[in-house]
Formats: C-alpha cells, sequence, structure tokens
C-alpha cells in the first residue's frame, strides 16, 4: 500500500514538469488535427476520444496531447444485463444503464485538464436506489515533449474520483462493469501511458498501453492494479478499436478470474466535429471456485457515445500561421533581392572593367601621340618630313576612331551614346564616361547648324513616374555636362526623357533591360544634315 501512494505521489510531483518542458520546447510542433488533401480549403478531422474526453479509444488512454486550446465536450451510455444472480450482486435479469458526461481541455501542446460526472439507472432492479448520480471525477494528463514526428509518445495521468451513491450495484470489490461509474468513496488514480504513432490522424495505426494504480480512501480497500492496450486503426471517417482490459487487486493478482475484458468499437467522424461512438465489452474472466461462486463480469455490455470537438485557438493559430507566411514571403524576396543586386553589382563590375580597358585604350593612345610628338619635334631639323607624315598619320588615325561616331549622326541623325553610365537610379554620370562625352562634345561643336536632342531612355523596372523623371534627370545631366566642356553647344542641345515608353528589346531579360537603359542624340532638323553630307 505504501509503494502504491509513494507512486501516485511521484506522478502528481511530476506533471509540473511536464508544464515546464512544454515552455522549454517552443519547437515542438503542437499535437493539432492533420490536414486531409492538398487543396486550398483544408479538411480536418477530430481525434478520437476515450469516455472521459482525453485523446485514445473508448478506455484505453493516447499519451497524444489534445493540443493547446482543443476542447472536447463527450456524452457516453452503456447497458448491461445481470443474467445471472450472485451474492453481493444485483438480482438475476436487472438491467443497468450508465452514462457519463465529460469535458477536457488542452491547456498548453502538453497539458490536458479533463472532469466528468456520472449517473445509473436500471430497469427490474430489486434495490432502495435503483437510479442516481455515480461518480464525479477530475484530472490532468502531461505528455512528454517529444518531436512531433517522433513515433513514440509517453505520458502520466493522475485523477480523482469521489463516489456519489451508496449502492455501488456490485459490492464484491473490483467487479463489475460500473466499478468506476458507481462508487461510495474517494479514490485516487495513476497512469502511466505509452502510444505508437504511425501514419497520420485520418488513415494510420495507433497502439496504446495504460498501466495505473488506484488506491481509495475507504478503509479495508486494497489497492488496484488497471492494466489496458489498444490497437486503433484509422480510415479518415471511421476509426475501429480493439482494446483489452484487466483490473486486479494489486496484492493478490487473479488475471483469469479477476474483471478481465475485451472491447470492439468504431468511431465515426463528421465534417462538423462531431464523432459517434459504437461498441461493445466481452467478458474473457472466469467463473470463481469459491462458496459464493461469482463470476467478475456478466458476459456482455453495449454502448454508445457522442463526443463535440472545439478548437478555441484556431483564429489565433491561423493568424500565426498567415504572420509565418507573410515572413516567409518577405524573407524570399529580400533573397531574390539581394540576388538582383549581386548580378547587377557583377554587370556594373563587368562594365567598369570594359569603360577601364577603354580609358586605358585611350590613354595609351594619347602617350603615344604625345611621344611621337616630343620625337618629332626633338628631331624636326632632321626629319621635318617625318615628322610631318607621321603626324598627318596620327591625325588620320584620331579622324578615323572620331568618324564612325560622326558619320552615324550625320547619316541617321541618331546616335547611341554606348559608353555613358549611371549608378542604379541615380543621375551622376559615371567618371568613366566623361572622357567620351569630352570627345563627342567636341565633335558636336563642328556642326553648329544642328539642333540636336539628348533623348534619356529606362527598361521597366519601377513605375512609370519614377522611369520618366530618372529618364530626364539623366539626359539633362548629360547635356549640362558637355554644355560644361563646350559651352557653344548651349544653343544646340536639349534634354528629353522617354522612361520606359519606346524600349529596344524585350524586359524580361538582364540583357534586354540593359539595351533599353541607353542616352541617344536625335537631330531634330534633319533637313540640315544635308550640308555636311558629301
Amino acid at each position: 500500500m505504501k509503494s502504491n501512494r509513494q507512486l501516485v505521489s511521484a506522478l502528481i510531483i511530476a506533471l509540473p514538469i511536464f508544464s515546464a518542458a512544454q515552455e522549454a520546447t517552443t519547437n515542438v510542433d503542437p499535437p493539432v488535427l492533420e490536414h486531409i488533401g492538398a487543396n486550398t480549403e483544408i479538411r480536418v478531422v477530430s481525434p478520437t476520444n476515450t469516455w472521459y474526453g482525453t485523446r485514445g479509444l473508448s478506455q484505453t488512454a493516447s499519451a497524444e496531447a489534445l493540443g493547446e486550446g482543443r476542447l472536447i465536450f463527450g456524452l457516453n451510455g452503456s447497458f448491461y444485463n445481470q443474467q445471472r444472480e450472485f451474492a453481493l450482486g444485483p438480482n438475476k435479469n436487472a438491467k443497468f444503464f450508465t452514462g457519463i458526461g465529460s469535458i477536457a481541455l488542452g491547456l498548453n501542446r502538453h497539458v490536458d485538464a479533463f472532469a466528468s460526472i456520472t449517473g445509473f439507472g436500471s430497469l427490474d432492479y430489486t434495490s432502495d436506489q435503483a437510479s442516481g448520480p455515480g461518480t464525479v471525477g477530475a484530472g490532468v494528463q502531461g505528455t512528454l515533449p517529444f518531436a512531433q514526428s517522433a513515433p513514440v509518445r509517453m505520458a502520466a495521468q493522475v485523477a480523482l474520483y469521489q463516489g456519489l451513491t451508496n449502492n455501488p450495484i456490485d459490492s464484491n470489490f473490483a467487479d463489475g462493469y460500473s466499478y468506476f461509474e458507481a462508487r461510495t468513496g474517494l479514490d485516487f488514480m495513476g497512469k502511466l501511458i505509452q502510444s505508437l504513432v504511425l501514419g497520420s490522424e485520418d488513415a494510420g495505426f495507433k497502439m496504446h498501453f495504460n498501466e495505473g494504480v488506484v488506491t481509495s480512501a475507504e478503509s479495508g480497500t486494497e489497492a488496484l492494479l488497471l492494466l489496458s492496450t489498444g490497437a486503433q486503426v484509422n480510415i479518415f471517417a471511421a476509426v475501429l478499436g480493439a482494446e483489452l482490459h484487466t483490473r486486479s487487486p494489486v496484492n493478490n493478482i487473479q488475471f483469469q478470474t479477476d474483471p478481465l475484458w475485451a472491447t470492439a468499437s468504431v468511431q465515426f467522424r463528421s465534417a462538423y466535429d462531431i464523432n459517434l461512438t459504437l461498441g461493445g465489452d466481452l467478458a474473457l474472466s472466469q467463473d470463481r471456485n469459491d462458496a459464493a461462486n461469482t463470476r467478475a463480469l456478466e458476459p456482455f455490455r453495449l454502448f454508445a457515445g457522442l463526443a463535440f470537438t472545439l478548437d478555441t485557438e484556431a483564429g489565433s493559430r491561423a493568424e500565426a500561421k498567415a504572420r509565418a507566411q507573410r515572413e516567409a514571403n518577405e524573407k524570399a524576396g529580400l533573397r531574390n533581392s539581394n540576388r538582383s543586386l549581386k548580378e547587377q553589382a557583377r554587370e556594373d563590375s563587368l562594365e567598369n572593367a570594359r569603360n577601364k580597358a577603354k580609358a586605358d585604350s585611350v590613354a595609351a593612345a594619347l602617350l603615344a601621340k604625345n611621344k611621337d610628338d616630343s620625337l618629332a619635334m626633338a628631331n624636326k631639323s632632321r626629319q621635318d618630313s617625318i615628322a610631318l607624315a607621321e603626324s598627318q598619320k596620327n591625325l588620320e588615325l584620331e579622324k578615323s576612331k572620331r568618324s564612325d561616331a560622326e558619320k552615324q549622326l550625320l547619316s541617321t541623325g541618331l546616335l547611341l551614346m554606348d559608353a555613358v553610365y549611371f549608378e542604379t537610379g541615380k543621375t551622376d554620370i559615371s567618371i568613366n564616361s566623361k572622357p567620351y562625352l569630352n570627345i563627342i562634345a567636341k565633335m558636336l561643336t563642328k556642326y553648329p547648324k544642328l539642333r540636336i536632342e539628348v533623348a534619356g531612355h529606362t527598361d521597366d523596372v519601377g513605375s512609370d513616374a519614377s522611369n520618366q523623371r530618372l529618364s530626364q534627370a539623366r539626359s539633362e545631366s548629360v547635356m549640362g555636362y558637355m554644355v560644361s566642356v563646350a559651352p557653344e553647344l548651349k544653343d544646340i542641345l536639349s534634354a528629353k526623357g522617354y522612361g520606359e515608353s519606346m524600349p529596344k528589346a524585350d524586359n524580361k531579360t538582364a540583357t534586354g533591360r540593359k539595351l533599353n537603359r541607353r542616352t541617344e542624340l536625335q537631330v531634330l532638323n534633319k533637313e540640315a544634315l544635308k550640308e555636311y553630307n558629301p
């Protein structure tokens, strides 16, 4: 007896540990109902439940927690007929009906609370109290914080049951189907629970094992050992269950003659969070061979029940899920933006490298020219004719370099300034572009009769209005720089931004967008080109 009380005390002490463990494992998913199907509209099924509201089969508890905020209301009834009369038992052909009303609530991810009240009624029962309240009970169940994907679950359960009747129906200790439904005293129950979970709530297999001890405050009452095991097969709308139970005095276990019964049940789960349970118990106990010649259980008992499930935290979980989805989308957007920035940086780096190569080429040409001029001056007295020829050659080379741009402008009235660059989203001209603009500005001074528009164009990244403003500002920046180099261009040049309205390539590709980001010179009075074309 002392060891049994110590076991119950240890279970009571362990429950706060389960609650604290829940706070330390916020990364564990709550045991909510499984999702069915891959459609946008999610269908869910309610969990199977015991007569006392916790998860499991009719009389075998599961180590799975209800889940935070999940509320279950249950109403279960049973019937059996006293086929034979024994000492300390009801009269022959007495018919008994018992009812259990229960409520259970998931306090958090790993701790559930439950309560119940029972009553009984009878027909053809020769007793002063043939009906009335039976037992009221309450308890808590704590589940170890295993990962949701783990196939094994473990839990502990403690409960108190207070008898409300003066008639326990079966007075022979521990006998009768209605032992807990019609009690006279105060009972303390501690139970260990293990579950094997394979598959999901809509299609899977589960195996439950319960080991419990019950001690009573009534004097002269022995502690009881409770053992149960149950297997269930989930087929979405229906759950098939098979259970085996025994109830024996701890100090005198006689499995063959103590209450021993098997249970078969089926639970039907609707789409409206309502479960319907139908089943029956079949006695496996053998008759005792003592003077009273009693048997522990009648051959069979039938039962049925209804349970309603309500998820009080469904809105909060949906909001949390939506918030997590928004955060995931934002992170994905940032990752894409970072990739775009890296790609743009790579393109800019390559562009800068090309510009540097062009600048180096121009500088090398200028250096070569200066060197040639210095040599020509040093040897002028001896090589005037050679220096003149070399100078003319260099001049023709320089003219040939510029003639392509001049030829394009004078023949078509349009010149693409492919060496003008800006930083992304800005109007400042790149320092690498200024040598090129110096050459173009000097070139334009030779054609004072032309009226030339500096046209700015962008890709379609950003709004139309912002692209229009950006292109206008960039064309004005180019025009202003060339006027600063050659003030005589002030009356020749004008600036206009076209935004993204005149693409030259497909904006869906990086190459196309690059081609669309451009600055062009457009001759407005093309009739004046005739004066400069041979």
